[in-house]
């Protein structure tokens, strides 16, 4: 055991490391007297305000501190230990009296610290030389400076008072534990007294402080570790209710990262504008990157994001826009903003979890409006950086910009925010005025072109290093010309090029010259402009020297991922140009290998996950809007929603093989595993939606319907279940006609079997995406939809989903021995990185998967009731209630104080405000432990409150024998009460006469107390993991629990439960059990194992809940009739 000088001096460092030096200095020259000094100073300022809070209630504190400070002396002698007792109570004392609340709580703090100190004056002679006493003095030093560490952690964070709320009601466990040490001390001093009268039990006293010590270590480990638990529990449901994945725009950031030839974009680091706008002050918070299209923007961006990374205490912030991000596109990026600072800063989870998601509040924008100021007022200082806004819509540009500006910018939230974006109207007009940085016309951006195009120039296929010097030469010249100084975005006015894209272009097009001459022509006749150069692949693809079928695949592919609805897998694009009038079915002489996407380069380019993406936004626009040679645009939308739609039918119709009616799951697994199905998910997502888009076209040019799509969409008819069949338009509600209230629809007027089909489809996916579907299991999810749905797709869907995930599982051959395995790996190879997609189908990521069931389990529990419970003991905590609603009555019922909004001063209730059993008292004063619970559930957690009002029925008890005369029965001292060979088989001595430690009258009544309690916290525990493994098989649970309830017919007859006898007071024992056979005291059954002891105490509670449960249910039948 350590001395008591090296614990206190431990104590003491620890407080000195976590103080600024000011205050240590400040602290070693305060003194007792000015404390009292301060307290009636702030004590006259409330009274002038007339907000006086009764600071009499440190007093008990400060009179217990100065007769500490008396008897320690002999310990801190000549130390500068002591005056770090006192000192941090004045500068809180001061910091607090401020806020009302806080001071109240801190005030409230302080006088159960005071109520808890030993009695010192009392035994000071008595004990001035004992070591045992000595070390009662460095552990109580301990907790006194444990509170003000963790006290002045809260003060000295920067907006202390908007996080204070959370994070004291989340120590308050921990000061209950500082408070429960401090008792245990001057509990331990009090007996030490009572024994030394009587003799001086020296080995006594030091096997009781090392069984305090030893208690106390263990309280302290499980506290740390509940603590642990909850941060963890509170950062898991901050994130499931924010909804939304960080990792696509870490996956985007290092993408565009990587890009980025050595070397360049590190200008800007010296760059007036930007080390302004790096520097932590209120000035310049706005910085506006611009340039055109291909100029380097998203790549110089990504560099400033990893320059600003290498910043300490800085934070940095970051969101890549996409041309096909849907929705609230504001809302996504302020719910990343949050996730990326809750990643960095997994502390402020406790402020997130308690004023947002324990309150039943949903994420939208009036939260994140609140949330963020707060968030980047408690950080040091933050850095935001949005790319391409021009990407986004119209409506989305004008939210993002006012939102981040009036959300993230501002005097006290030290936050500054860079936009990068090309120079549209509206973001010109909003930005006109803040600094930026333009990447058009700098000699910078040239350099960092001269070492791109001499990187790159070495990938052509020539030996000859003076026509590369040359080509090097022109492409130099032509990047770097002269430039007009007025910039148009519409227009192809400059010739000073100035972008990276436009050289990547040239390089790849160079690339398919194979001949010096082809070269050096190619190379002096190059385009101006992006525009141009786009103009110049798409005259090499259209080259009449190319084959028709190559020309027109190429068209196709370019249409198909400039009209897709989201981004496609390579899979998913060479299955559906596969198909066509010709050939309707996929087959291994169809599929179409890999390559032919070469055709396409350079304007697509493969992305992560087996993406196909364009090389650059401006690529889509340009062949869907721009005219190409003098004529219409290079794709026409309705062609390419007609593909789209064909291939995506067509396939469809090909998939009725997957049905249980027409194949075995093995039958399945052996087409599903050739690799004849990746289209599957696309299609069954988006068929219906390509189809409307055509027909949408269709009624403005005038046109006829394709017979070849009419032909596949009467085969779809045989996908109707028969009973929808039968049920027509009259039988829809309101919000079912809403759904399909698409004039597009009207263009299969002539069609009504077909527009039949279509409207049950719309019908059906609005309500899938109407429902809220987070108090269900994701399989759940996926067999209700089967059974709703009016058509058999999601029943194929379904199906093939299921069998897919079972070929990735690694017992797939196992479970299909006649698959090969060449073609399994093949298949996981193909398939594997997207294929477990998500089961809620208003989820975007329900078309585009993970590569792991792990990890989809992970994302779908953000679908999953995220209203939770505030408090950590309760069941629902983790749970959660499926809508607001549920939550706010449940928080009424059972926690009141959450539901009536508290203030801070109450979320620390004084003991005597609590019932008997720990908690706040019910409706009308019952005792919150004598409501009648309808839940099972809810009944263990009333259980596990009741355990805890026991000691102090046991206390009652004890002063009752005492009274009797049967406490002091032998007077035995504690030295021979320790003795080992004197316990009896509980492991308890003996009392007189042999008979059972259950009657023993100790010594101490506290101590008796002591080890009550520590037997009842066991109980607790193992009450507490009995329930979790009761949720996790609840439904195998109940029949086991019925069975042995029905073997038990007998017990209930004798013990008669009614759940109100179960209640009823007058039925227990003195110690708060029912009594045990014969009348005797419950407490008193001997068993010879003490574990199996709790046990058959777990055992039998969970009996009484059942035949409580199930006489109430007879009560209630009978109440019926």
């Amino acid at each position: 055991m350590a001395s008591p000088q090296a614990v206190i001096g431990d104590a003491f460092e620890k407080l000195k490391r976590s103080i600024s030096e000011e205050d240590a200095y400040n602290f070693a020259s305060t003194e007792l007297k000015d404390v009292w000094s301060a307290v009636r100073e702030i004590d006259i300022k409330q009274r002038k305000r007339q907000s006086a809070q009764n600071l009499r209630r440190i007093e008990p504190l400060l009179r217990g501190i100065e007769k500490y400070r008396k008897v320690i002396e002999v310990v801190c002698n000549g130390t500068p230990y002591m005056p770090y007792v006192w000192a941090p109570i004045k500068l809180m004392l001061e910091i607090a009296s401020h806020h009302r609340d806080v001071f109240e709580a801190l005030l409230s703090a302080y006088a159960d610290i005071g109520a808890a100190l030993p009695r010192f004056d009392r035994y000071k002679e008595t004990f001035k030389h004992n070591l045992e006493f000595q070390h009662v003095l460095a552990i109580v030093y301990t907790g006194i400076l444990d509170f003000h560490q963790r006290a002045y952690k809260f003060f000295r964070r920067r907006a202390w008072h908007v996080i204070f709320l959370s994070l004291w009601k989340d120590f308050g466990s921990r000061f209950d534990c500082i408070i429960d040490s401090l008792k245990k001390q001057r509990d331990f001093v009090d007996a030490e007294a009572a024994s030394f009268d009587i003799v001086e039990a020296k080995e006594s006293r030091t096997r009781m402080q090392h069984e305090v010590q030893r208690r106390q270590k263990r309280e302290q480990d499980m506290l740390e570790e509940n603590e642990k638990n909850l941060r963890i529990s509170q950062l898991q449901h901050s994130i499931a209710w924010l909804s939304n994945d960080e990792k696509i725009q870490e996956t985007q950031c290092e993408r565009t990262s990587n890009r980025r030839h050595a070397g360049t974009c590190e200008w800007m680091a010296n760059e007036p504008q930007f080390k302004n706008w790096i520097q932590d002050d209120t000035k310049r918070s706005c910085l506006w990157l611009d340039g055109k299209p291909g100029s380097g923007k998203s790549v110089m961006c990504s560099y400033i994001i990893q320059r600003l990374t290498q910043i300490p205490s800085l934070m940095t912030c970051y969101y890549f826009c996409n041309s096909q991000d849907t929705g609230n596109v504001c809302q996504q990026v302020l719910t990343i903003i949050v996730l990326q600072i809750l990643r960095q800063h997994p502390d402020i989870c406790t402020l997130i979890a308690n004023e947002f998601v324990y309150r039943g509040v949903s994420c939208g924008m009036a939260q994140l409006r609140i949330l963020i100021p707060q968030l980047l007022q408690i950080i040091s200082y933050t850095r935001i950086v949005v790319d391409g806004i021009d990407e986004c819509s119209k409506e989305n540009q004008k939210a993002v910009l006012k939102e981040l500006q009036a959300v993230c910018i501002g005097p006290i939230t030290h936050c500054k925010v860079l936009f990068s974006s090309q120079r549209d109207v509206h973001i010109r007009q909003t930005l006109s005025e803040q600094p930026q940085i333009s990447l058009d016309g700098r000699q910078e951006v040239d350099w960092d072109i001269r070492s791109f195009v001499n990187y790159e120039i070495m990938k052509l296929h020539t030996s000859d290093r003076d026509l590369l010097d040359r080509i090097e030469s022109i492409l130099v010249e032509k990047a770097n010309g002269d430039q007009v100084h007025t910039y148009d975005k519409d227009s192809d006015a400059n010739h000073r090029v100035g972008m990276f894209l436009w050289v990547q272009l040239i390089i790849n097009e160079l690339e398919y010259c194979y001949s010096d001459t082809a070269l050096e022509e190619t190379a002096t006749s190059l385009p101006k402009g992006l525009k141009a150069a786009y103009g110049r692949i798409l005259d090499r693809i259209m080259d009449p020297d190319n084959s028709r079928n190559a020309r027109h695949m190429a068209i196709r592919i370019l249409g198909w991922m400039a009209c897709s609805y989201r981004t496609l897998k390579s899979y998913e694009l060479l299955d559906g140009i596969a198909l066509n009038a010709s050939n309707t079915t996929l087959t291994p002489k169809t599929k179409i290998r890999k390559e032919i996407l070469d055709l396409c380069r350079p304007l697509i380019e493969e992305g992560p996950a087996s993406t196909v993406d364009f090389v650059h936004f401006s690529a889509k626009e340009y062949i869907l809007e721009e005219e190409y040679q003098a004529e219409r645009p290079f794709i026409w939308r309705e062609n390419a929603h007609l593909d789209l739609s064909f291939s995506c039918v067509a396939f469809l119709n090909s998939c009725i093989s997957l049905l249980p009616a027409s194949s075995t799951e093995a039958q399945r697994a052996a087409i599903i595993v050739r690799g004849f199905h990746g289209l599957q998910i696309y299609a069954d997502t988006f068929w219906y939606r390509h189809l409307l888009a055509y027909c949408g076209l269709l009624g403005q040019h005038q046109r006829q319907f394709s017979a070849e799509l009419l032909a596949q969409l009467r085969l779809l008819l045989r996908f109707r279940k028969e009973d929808s069949q039968a049920h027509g338009p009259e039988s829809k509600t309101r919000t079912d006609k809403d759904a399909t209230e698409d004039p597009s629809i009207e263009v299969l007027n002539h069609l009504p079997d077909v527009k039949r089909l279509v409207s049950d489809v719309l019908v059906f996916r609005a309500k899938m995406n109407r429902e809220d579907a987070s108090d269900k299991s994701p399989g759940r999810i996926s067999l209700d939809s089967c059974k709703i749905d009016p058509t058999h797709f999601s029943a194929v869907r379904h199906h093939y989903q299921q069998t897919a995930e079972s070929l990735l599982e690694d017992r797939a051959l196992v479970t299909f021995p006649e698959i090969n395995n060449k073609d399994l790996q093949a298949f996981r190879d193909t398939y594997g990185a997207s294929a477990f997609v998500c089961r809620y189908l208003h989820c975007v990521f329900s078309t585009d998967g993970f590569e792991s069931s792990s990890r989809r389990a992970k994302h779908e529990s953000k679908h999953q009731r995220r209203f939770r419970c505030a408090h950590s003991s309760c069941v629902y905590f983790r749970t959660g209630f499926a809508t607001r609603n549920l939550l706010n009555k449940h928080n009424e019922k059972y926690h009141p104080a959450i539901a009536d909004g508290p203030s801070l001063a109450d979320s620390i209730t004084p003991p005597g405000e609590k019932g008997q059993n720990g908690m706040r008292d019910g409706p009308g004063g019952a005792p919150a432990g004598d409501i009648s619970l309808p839940d099972y559930q809810m009944q263990l957690m009333l259980l596990e409150q009741q355990n805890k009002k026991r000691p102090m029925m046991a206390w009652q008890e004890q002063d009752r024998l005492s009274s009797l005369g049967l406490h002091r029965g032998n007077g035995g001292a504690i030295a021979n009460y320790y003795n080992p060979g004197e316990k009896g088989q509980n492991g308890m001595r003996d009392g007189p006469g042999g008979a059972p430690a259950g009657n023993i009258s100790l010594p101490d009544d506290r101590m008796q107390l002591m080890l009550l309690e520590q037997q009842n916290k066991m109980r607790l525990t193992m009450a507490r993991q009995e329930q979790d493994r009761q949720e996790q098989d609840r439904q195998e649970q109940d029949r086991q629990e019925q069975d042995r309830l029905s073997s038990l017919g007998a017990s209930q007859g004798q013990d008669g439960g009614a759940i109100a006898n179960y209640y009823n007071a007058g039925e227990k024992g003195q110690n708060g059990m029912r009594d045990g056979p014969g009348g005797a005291p419950a407490g008193n059954i001997a068993l010879t194992d003490y574990q199996m002891q709790l046990m058959l105490l777990t055992e039998q509670s969970k009996k009484r809940l059942l035949m409580a449960r199930q006489e109430q249910d007879r009560l209630s039948s009978l109440g019926a009739g």
